[in-house]
């Protein structure tokens, strides 16, 4: 699947309990005593909430209201498929408007903002996530998101750059840095789930260059300052200890021949990717490649692979949550 707002944004950055070797150490702080499961669904919502959810956000990212904005938008089918639809907004034709239907997922690009040229008064990271947060404070006036559903002290953030290929007498282009990413994931209990939350990308010039929001619900209600299954969901205790987990990923890791690099481990809730509904309770995500020694001599190192362990059940079998390869576009631009 093209793991859109989902995985990607679990995937994106950040090692954390793992250096790049199988043998760190799980420390217990990471794997909680207590936790809930919860009921999950991936809602699809009507042309018409659409349509209003994409005016308000229009309104967050740019400042300009838009009048009537249940009729302002028109939705159609995009060339990708009948699971993506397009919407125009009348009054800002500059906005490029998504609506992913397999994920409940709202995507603006300003593309103004994504022709601007960096200057020598670009900003920097901190004014960046000064600017994201003001954004991230108008969606939720517009009640577009529940600010208690994220935490700051984890942003993850990204930049993107252009340039830096060969030119003329073999020389290399200059990179240019044309915009920070910020990818805030919903967090339950202080446990990140892997298929919602948003993504606000600030160009160096200040302006927002794109918004991405959205992913799975959650049936859940507050009690004082914590989240309590709604729907079919309970509470666990953790049944696998650490040394447990330690041990179990150092052996099927080294059992797939070759060396085990892991890049970073959490734990996570991750919704199933084949279902609409699904009652999930928190995994230990471990992200990791493998280096195998070629024939010539040389090590090659395989793709990214991402597994899912149980933290209630030491024999369940780990959940592959390896996102399909894709094709690479000649023209991408190169993020970090």
């Amino acid at each position: 699947m093209d793991y859109k707002l989902t995985l990607l944004l679990a995937l994106s950055a950040a090692a954390l309990a793992f250096s790049q070797s199988a043998g760190a150490q799980i420390r217990d702080v990471e794997t909680p005593q207590v936790f809930a499961s919860f009921e999950m669904t991936r809602p699809v919502a009507r042309p018409q909430e659409v349509a209003l959810r994409a005016s308000r956000a229009a309104e967050a990212m740019l400042g300009a209201r838009v009048a009537s904005p249940a009729a302002a938008a028109v939705v159609g089918r995009t060339e990708e498929g009948a699971g993506r639809s397009r919407l125009t907004l009348a009054q800002l034709p500059s906005l490029d408007v998504q609506y992913l239907a397999d994920y409940d997922e709202l995507r603006l690009v300003n593309r103004d903002a994504q022709v601007a040229k960096a200057s020598g008064t670009a900003i920097g990271k901190e004014r960046a996530l000064d600017i994201a947060k003001r954004a991230f404070d108008e969606l939720a006036s517009r009640q577009l998101i529940d600010a208690r559903h994220y935490d700051w002290r984890r942003a993850d953030v990204a930049s993107t750059w252009v340039g830096g290929g060969p030119v003329r007498g073999n020389a290399q282009a200059q990179q240019q840095l044309v915009e920070y990413r910020i990818t805030l994931r919903r967090v339950i209990n202080g446990i990140e789930l892997a298929n919602a939350g948003l993504r606000i990308a600030v160009g160096v010039d200040g302006q927002l260059s794109s918004l991405r929001l959205g992913g799975v619900s959650v049936a859940s209600v507050f009690q004082e300052d914590r989240e309590v299954p709604a729907g079919a969901g309970v509470w666990h205790h953790r049944e696998v200890v650490p040394a447990q987990l330690q041990q179990r990923i150092e052996r099927e890791l080294a059992a797939q021949g070759g060396t085990p690099k892991v890049a970073w481990s959490r734990v996570m809730y991750v919704m199933p990717e084949n279902q609409r509904s699904a009652v999930v309770a928190p995994m230990y995500v471990v992200s990791y490649s493998l280096a195998v020694p070629s024939g010539t001599g040389q090590t090659v190192v395989s793709r990214r692979m991402t597994v899912g362990y149980s933290l209630t059940d030491a024999q369940a079998q780990a959940v592959d949550l390896t996102p399909p390869a894709r094709a690479v576009k000649a023209d991408e631009v190169v993020k970090q």
